[in-house]
C-alpha cells in the first residue's frame, strides 16, 4: 500500500463525502486540518465554465488537496483530514450517512496502516542502531587486538636489542603506549624532591597512584627497592 496515495484519496472522500454544506464542512475539517482559507475559499462557490452550475464538493476535493500538497507550509494537512476523520461521530451532517460511515472506517485503517509502519520502521532503527553498535564494538576489539599485538613485538624486539639505555628509554615509552591502550591516565616523567630525584613516570587505577620506573633488570626487584609514597 502507498499510503502517501490511499492518504490522499481518503482525503477527498472525506471533503466529498462527511458534511453536506460547503462552508459548514470548511469550519469544521479544513480549517482544523490548518489549511489556509484562502486554499479553498474560492473553490466552495466555483462554477462550472460550460454549465454554470456551482462545483459540487466532489468536484473541489481534488482541487483542494491539490492545492494543499502544493503548498510547503501544510505540510501534515492531508494526515490531518484523515486524522479528524477517524475520530468522526457527527454523520447526521452527512447527506448519504452510509457513505460518510465508510468513509471514517476507511480513515480508521489507513490510519492503523500508518501506525503498524511507524512502529515497523522505528523497530527497523533500533535494529539497525544495535548493529550499528554491534559494529563498533567488533571493530574495537579487532583494534584493540592488533594494538596489543604491536606492543608484544615492540616488546620482543627490545628484548633482543643490545644496547641497554636505548631499550630503557623505549621501555617508557612502551609503557605509555600500554597505559594509552587501556586508557589508564598517565602522568609522564617528571623530577620531585627539588629535582634530585628523576621519576620516569606514574599513572592512577581504581584511585591510587602509582610511580613508575623503567630499569632492565636479570633479576626481579625485591620489596625493599619498591616505594610506597605517603
Amino acid at each position: 500500500m502507498d499510503i502517501g496515495v490511499e492518504e490522499r484519496r481518503v482525503a477527498i472522500e472525506v471533503i466529498a463525502t462527511l458534511v453536506k454544506i460547503k462552508h459548514v464542512m470548511a469550519d469544521l475539517i479544513l480549517k482544523p486540518a490548518g489549511i489556509p482559507p484562502e486554499i479553498y475559499r474560492s473553490l466552495l462557490y466555483r462554477r462550472d465554465p460550460s454549465t454554470g452550475w456551482t462545483l459540487s464538493k466532489r468536484q473541489i476535493a481534488p482541487l483542494i488537496v491539490e492545492a494543499v500538497e502544493d503548498r510547503p507550509d501544510c505540510a501534515g494537512a492531508i494526515r490531518a483530514i484523515v486524522e479528524i476523520a477517524a475520530n468522526w461521530s457527527s454523520f447526521h451532517l452527512a447527506s448519504d450517512e452510509y457513505a460518510a460511515r465508510a468513509t471514517v472506517q476507511k480513515a480508521r485503517e489507513v490510519l492503523d496502516t500508518i501506525e503498524v509502519m511507524a512502529a515497523r520502521e522505528a523497530k527497523q532503527r533500533e535494529l539497525g542502531r544495535k548493529e550499528e553498535i554491534a559494529r563498533m564494538e567488533r571493530e574495537k576489539a579487532e583494534l584493540f587486538r592488533k594494538q596489543s599485538s604491536l606492543l608484544l613485538m615492540m616488546f620482543d624486539e627490545l628484548v633482543s636489542a643490545g644496547d641497554a639505555q636505548r631499550r630503557g628509554y623505549h621501555l617508557q615509552e612502551l609503557l605509555n603506549l600500554t597505559y594509552n591502550l587501556y586508557e589508564i591516565p598517565v602522568y609522564k616523567s617528571f623530577t620531585r624532591n627539588q629535582g634530585g630525584e628523576q621519576i620516569d613516570g606514574a599513572f592512577k587505577l581504581d584511585g591510587w597512584h602509582y610511580l613508575v620506573e623503567c630499569r632492565w633488570r636479570e633479576k626481579l626487584a625485591d620489596i625493599r627497592q619498591l616505594e610506597r609514597p605517603n
